[in-house]
């Protein structure tokens, strides 16, 4: 039985409002707001500089991806966050009737994955790692987003979803192009003919962008034959449900022996995202910086536990490693998720708060310009703190 996406969402905390999330809230809104007053005030030299240290830090994820992707078996071939890179492998493509099935894959291949590594951990640290072992190699797992709307049920044929509005021939995909008449009529119309999306309380800017990265290409099954899969929507959201649900049936499958303090789902979508960007408001906006190449649609974790760039270079990785769907038909190689785990335990203690990685982020999709603002006042300080040495001291050096 497929469970509607709008049953799945109410066990989040945005519905439940449970303590955790509004702690992570508070804080949330007040770095938010003391940032978006710090940017106002800046220089446009300022802004600039600012500007300039973000793409650093993006074109650093990019390289950490290129050369962070596993060749072959290889494990330990990247660095920090994405060193142990293990992607769940199948001959076939998964038939998912409901998402309990997408939860109970990941669930078991995260206990194979893990069991199967565990020795090979042991002997390539020096290091104690059996804490590490116990809680888990993993901290997370990157998800393509066209597996959750394969197991929320989320397509539709292309006649629900392409018709006339005022003689507009409506193409979802061209969204952006189409007058504001006419798209607020063909979202009042098109809201009807989704049953996906029944008794879920969905905004146009939701719906438009699950439509702009709706799929024609996918897994070759009977039922999706004339059918189009649309993207997930509120993808924070299904991250953090799905966050707590899994690292629950990993604790249980393992019978215990598996305990992870919490884990981190990433949600990305192998569309280029400037379309994307456009219809949400970020296209070509400074304070809200694009990531080439995908679209990283959601996360769990508090921004403070799981950096959003590294949710941009984990699903590079990830994207790198998948490929598409018919290269996956062709070569019957089919992957649906990747796991992660750091190269040290080290590194999850300085660069992740392994209790938070399931905390919900915050409501929606993940959003450029509350991920910068959040980041803005760190950018701010690093831009100011270092001080070039004087003339005499450069040639002291000679």
């Amino acid at each position: 039985m497929i469970l509607k996406l709008k049953s799945y969402l109410e066990k989040s905390s945005a519905y439940t409002e449970n303590p955790e999330w509004l702690k992570w809230k508070t804080v949330l809104e007040d770095r938010i707001t003391k940032n978006f007053a710090l940017y106002e005030g800046l220089s446009t030299h300022e802004k600039r500089q600012i500007a300039d240290q973000f793409q650093n830090r993006v074109r650093t994820e990019e390289l950490k991806a290129w050369y962070g992707s596993p060749e072959g078996q290889s494990i330990f071939q990247g660095t920090s966050i994405s060193s142990l890179t293990i992607p769940a492998r199948y001959e076939n493509p998964l038939h998912l009737d409901n998402i309990s099935q997408l939860e109970n894959e990941i669930a078991d291949q995260y206990i194979k994955q893990h069991d199967r590594l565990c020795e090979p951990v042991r002997n390539s640290i020096v290091e104690d790692v059996e804490k590490w072992i116990e809680e888990g190699l993993f901290y997370g797992v990157c998800i393509a987003s066209k597996m959750l709307s394969q197991a929320f049920d989320l397509h539709a044929c292309a006649t629900d979803i392409i018709f006339d509005v005022d003689g507009y021939l409506v193409d979802p995909h061209q969204i952006t192009a189409y007058p504001e008449r006419v798209r607020q009529k063909y979202f009042e119309k098109v809201t009807k003919r989704l049953s996906c999306y029944e008794g879920l309380e969905i905004d146009r800017q939701s719906l438009e962008s699950s439509l702009i990265l709706a799929d024609i290409s996918k897994p070759n099954l009977v039922k999706y034959n004339d059918r189009i899969l649309l993207a997930p929507v509120f993808c924070n959201l299904i991250a953090e449900v799905l966050s707590k649900r899994i690292r629950d049936k990993i604790e249980i499958m393992s019978r215990g022996r598996i305990n992870l303090p919490s884990l981190s789902v990433t949600i990305y979508d192998t569309d280029t995202p400037y379309t994307y960007y456009h219809l949400i408001g970020c296209g070509g906006q400074p304070r809200a910086p694009e990531l080439p190449g995908l679209s990283v649609l959601g996360c769990s974790g508090t921004i403070l536990a799981f950096k959003w760039l590294y949710s941009y270079r984990i699903s590079l990785i990830s994207q790198k490693i998948m490929k598409s769907s018919l290269y996956s038909e062709v070569h019957r190689d089919f992957i649906p998720f990747v796991f992660f785990g750091v190269l040290v335990p080290r590194d999850a203690e300085i660069l992740l708060n392994m209790k938070q990685l399931s905390t919900l982020r915050y409501k929606g999709n993940l959003s450029p310009q509350l991920e910068y603002m959040f980041l803005l006042s760190d950018l701010y300080e690093y831009s100011n703190s270092s001080r070039l040495e004087s003339l005499p001291v450069l040639l002291s050096r000679l």
